[in-house]
């Protein structure tokens, strides 16, 4: 199996290492040559650009910063589409807007290629393992095509829906975790405020129905331990909020919860917290409250 891998950052790279781990011959493009030197030493073939690198592997993986790069690295000199050939499959993994990547698919159609939209959850720790969940919108049969790549850096992959319905659930289920997160620091915070003990509120909590991800794995690992090691930086999560906000608003319904979360991460956000992870939302409730919270 061949594949092509264009960014090469936080998950971009642990995914080329993981393909190359399960024996995926790997070619890589990225603006740092740097980060392109340190996977070429582990076994990547580097491409001068994403047109070489089209020409080269039937199948290219985008993992950039946002949808425009995207956009540019498609139809820009020396784009994927100088070089892709008509059995080529792009696999956009990409957090986007999923209004351009409809637009970036019917562009794609027009030069008789192929594209899938693939968003990941589940983290850089879950990259490197290969058990990333993948959510695909596009085509069945393109989705069928890529799975046994998908399947190498995720477990859980699923098929939901036409072009930009990857994009579009992602956005939802990151909008989801920021709330549960947000409302699950505020909760903490204020018991810890009136006298109880942190791990005893989880302890109840992770028994009762205010359970969630945040509450089951990220206070315990992250906030608690006073970690907060980066591996999804509060600016990704604010971009992925900016992303579900906007799509609310092109459909004009209103977002009474989602919203008031938002603010709360735009303040954080705006006082300098992008480059933390994104569990350090917890340190601005806490100085909102006028507490620690940690085991």
């Amino acid at each position: 199996m061949k594949a092509g891998i264009i960014g090469l950052g936080n998950m971009g790279g642990r995914m080329v290492k993981r393909l190359l781990e399960q024996g995926v011959e790997v070619g890589v493009f990225d603006l740092n040559k740097e980060f392109v030197r340190s996977f070429v030493e582990l076994g990547a073939e580097e491409a001068e650009s994403p047109a070489e690198l089209a020409e080269k592997f039937p199948y290219i993986i985008t993992v950039l910063p946002n949808v425009f790069i995207v956009k540019e690295t498609l139809t820009g000199e020396n784009g994927l589409i100088k070089g892709m050939k008509p059995d080529s499959l792009l696999i956009e993994m990409t957090t986007s807007i999923p209004s351009v990547t409809k637009e970036l698919n019917e562009i794609m159609k027009t030069e008789g290629f192929r594209m899938i939209d693939a968003p990941v959850s589940g983290g850089v720790k879950k990259a490197e393992d290969g058990s990333l969940s993948i959510m695909v919108g596009g085509e069945a049969d393109d989705f069928e095509e890529a799975k046994p790549l998908l399947s190498l850096l995720g477990q859980n992959i699923f098929h939901v829906g036409e072009s930009g319905a990857g994009h579009t659930i992602k956005a939802l289920n990151n909008m989801i975790s920021a709330t549960t997160l947000a409302a699950t620091g505020e909760a903490m915070a204020l018991g810890v405020k009136l006298g109880l003990d942190p791990n005893k509120m989880l302890d109840v909590i992770n028994s009762s129905t205010g359970r969630s991800f945040s509450s089951d794995f990220k206070f315990p690992n992250q906030v608690l331990t006073r970690n907060f090691e980066v591996g999804f930086t509060l600016d990704l999560m604010v971009k992925d909020l900016k992303i579900a906000m906007s799509m609310a608003e092109e459909e004009k319904v209103p977002m009474f919860i989602s919203s008031a979360s938002f603010q709360l991460w735009k303040h954080a956000w705006s006082q300098g917290g992008g480059s933390e992870d994104h569990t350090a939302i917890v340190k601005y409730i806490e100085e909102m409250f006028g507490v620690e919270i940690k085991g």
